[in-house]
């Protein structure tokens, strides 16, 4: 073991691991489920029921997630969380691996690694969405790295479930295997080198990795995909995946290629910083032979995001397979900054009040952002360029200190304070953002990780709904719910009501108990015999293009506008207390 690395990374990796399950499964069943996220829970519940024929539930092209949810649903009940907790697991798995790779990328780079991954927006965010690419990211790369740990048969069983997490799975297939080929092909450009030349690892005698690997990955997808031989569809499903994926090639999913940028700027302009910072210090040492981890996930960030803009059925969610390598680069430059000790020496000081100053001015920087959006539009001066002269007089406050204490200190103190500063102050921003896109405003158009729409007041129907059914039968879930209104979300909303039914048109004659319609389809009759309330059941952008046109009220507040559509639920008068049923065609109360 090399001594100079730290010895306090076992229980760092521990608090970052410990980080990832809070922040993935903190209130993770709160908020309602979107109309994508419904649809895979929708087919794990199917899936679910121990009675019925399995012939007619219908598997789509992840049925690593729609069996493995549907056990949970079994063991544990049927809820959001359930319906959530394996890509929340596959978050917590992804942390993992640089806990499993940290003897190849260094210690120190593992540990930071593994706490950007693990406070990441973005990851986070699609960790707490059912469904997704999490299942495909996390367990992917955690069989990767148990591979390269000689795990063959956890590698295996991983790799097999990563296969059956749907078609994210092809874009890191893609990524990883083009990405390794380019940085393997310029490896080999320096391996005349004596220094970069490599000792090639020993097989070991008498075992056959490959075998343990492909059997375990074969029979986990052979059970797995097929609910335990249950749901032969499944491997059909799995199988349909490759030409759904290809089918994306021909039909847009009208997320566009700026949204995708837009997204990795302004959640992640930390780990973007540093891991530039990183390509132009190993591009003018000419990437020695000890960057070779750093090969990989340039050529691995590169392919993957160029992967993800060119595909026309894209999703925001897709980035993760490139917010994964930003965080490795991020992390093997960061290394080269982060004190070994604390201020204990005179000369380190200099460096710490450096980064307190770096630190005020970005606060500072942020609060005229957000201060100057107030200015009238009045006088000779527009209000952007007075913005724009503050803003730039900041942070030509902050070079023009960097450079006064690298003349006035050392160099060493000018480079730690301003990477300290900025460390910190992007930490904050990082912590804001995460905060808000996983925990405040989950599949919330305000934010970008989710795929419209968004969800209404499903909650305050669905107590509504409750309420009404308490008061007249004593139980919940005990009414008859008739709705004009088929969607996932709903179908998920009701799937506690055994009387619930979706029809496209109901006759004159039927008076169920409750009623849901689109607002534009209310009869005017049912006025008479019941009682209506509106709900915001969707919630779109209300702006056109990538971004609003408030762009600081946005970044700021998440301040945007939004447009809303909303269902109709219609009660029937006699589930309240003194109410009484009366026809318009008899006048009288119904029999």
């Amino acid at each position: 073991m090399n001594r100079n690395q730290p010895t306090y990374a076992n229980p760092l990796f521990l608090a970052a691991v410990l980080l990832a399950i809070c922040l993935r499964f903190l209130n993770l069943g709160q908020a309602p489920l979107s109309e994508t996220e419904a649809g895979w829970a929708l087919q794990a519940l199917e899936a679910a029921k121990p009675l019925g024929f399995a012939s007619q539930v219908v598997i789509g092209p992840q049925p690593a997630y729609v069996f493995l949810t549907a056990l949970l649903f079994r063991l544990f009940g049927v809820t959001n969380f359930m319906a959530r907790f394996l890509p929340a697991l596959a978050g917590v798995a992804l942390v993992f691996v640089p806990f499993l790779m940290r003897e190849r990328i260094t210690r120190r780079a593992a540990i930071i690694a593994a706490f950007g991954l693990a406070l990441d927006p973005g990851l986070t965010a699609v960790a707490r969405q059912a469904g997704g690419p999490m299942l495909a990211l996390g367990f992917g790369l955690a069989a990767l790295a148990l591979w390269l740990n000689r795990r063959p048969l956890l590698a295996g069983i991983l790799a097999g479930v990563a296969l059956l997490s749907g078609l994210a799975v092809f874009t890191g297939l893609i990524s990883l295997s083009l990405g390794g080929l380019i940085a393997w092909g310029i490896w080999e450009r320096g391996r005349s080198s004596p220094v970069a030349a490599a000792p090639a690892a020993e097989a070991e005698p008498g075992r056959s990795p490959w075998r343990k690997a492909l059997l375990a990955g074969a029979l986990t997808i052979l059970i797995l995909g097929t609910g335990c031989l249950r749901y032969p569809q499944g491997m059909a499903a799995w199988i349909d995946s490759l030409t759904a994926y290809l089918s994306g090639w021909a039909v847009p999913s009208g997320t566009g290629a700026m949204k995708i940028i837009a997204a990795l700027l302004i959640y992640q302009p930390i780990a973007l910083l540093f891991a530039i910072l990183g390509i132009i210090r190993w591009a003018i040492k000419k990437f020695p032979a000890e960057a070779a981890p750093h090969y990989l996930a340039l050529s691995w960030f590169g392919v993957s995001l160029v992967l993800t803009l060119a595909y026309p059925a894209r999703q925001v969610s897709d980035l993760v397979w490139t917010l994964t390598p930003l965080w490795l680069m991020a992390a093997w430059e960061l290394k080269n900054y982060l004190p070994a000790r604390l201020p204990r020496q005179p000369e380190d000081l200099p460096a710490w009040l450096h980064a307190g100053l770096i630190l005020l001015l970005s606060g500072l920087f942020f609060y005229t952002l957000i201060s100057t959006r107030g200015i009238p539009a009045e006088g000779v001066v527009s209000p952007q360029i007075t913005r724009l002269v503050l803003l730039l007089g900041i942070l030509s406050l902050g070079a023009l200190t960097s450079i006064l204490v690298a003349l006035g200190w050392s160099r060493d103190a000018s480079r730690l304070g301003t990477a300290w500063g900025l460390l910190a102050a992007g930490s904050v921003y990082l912590a804001a953002a995460l905060w808000g896109a996983a925990i405040l405003r989950p599949n919330n158009p305000l934010e970008l990780w989710g795929n419209p729409p968004g969800s209404g007041q499903v909650d305050l129907m669905s107590n509504t709904l409750d309420t009404l059914s308490k008061w007249n039968a004593g139980l919940a879930n005990n009414l008859e719910v008739v709705s004009l209104v088929d969607t996932p979300a709903l179908r998920w909303t009701l799937r506690d009501y055994p009387q619930a039914r979706f029809v496209t048109a109901l006759a004159e004659s039927e008076h169920p108990a409750i009623i849901i319609t689109p607002v534009d389809q209310a009869n005017p009759n049912w006025a008479a015999a019941y009682r209506g309330q509106d709900f915001v059941w969707w919630a779109w952008p209300g702006w056109e293009g990538t971004l609003p046109n408030s762009l600081v009220d946005w970044i700021a507040f998440r301040a945007a506008p939004l447009q809303y559509e909303k269902i109709i639920l219609w009660a029937r008068s006699d589930l309240f207390p003194g109410g009484s049923l009366i026809t318009e065609q008899s006048g009288v109360n119904p029999p």
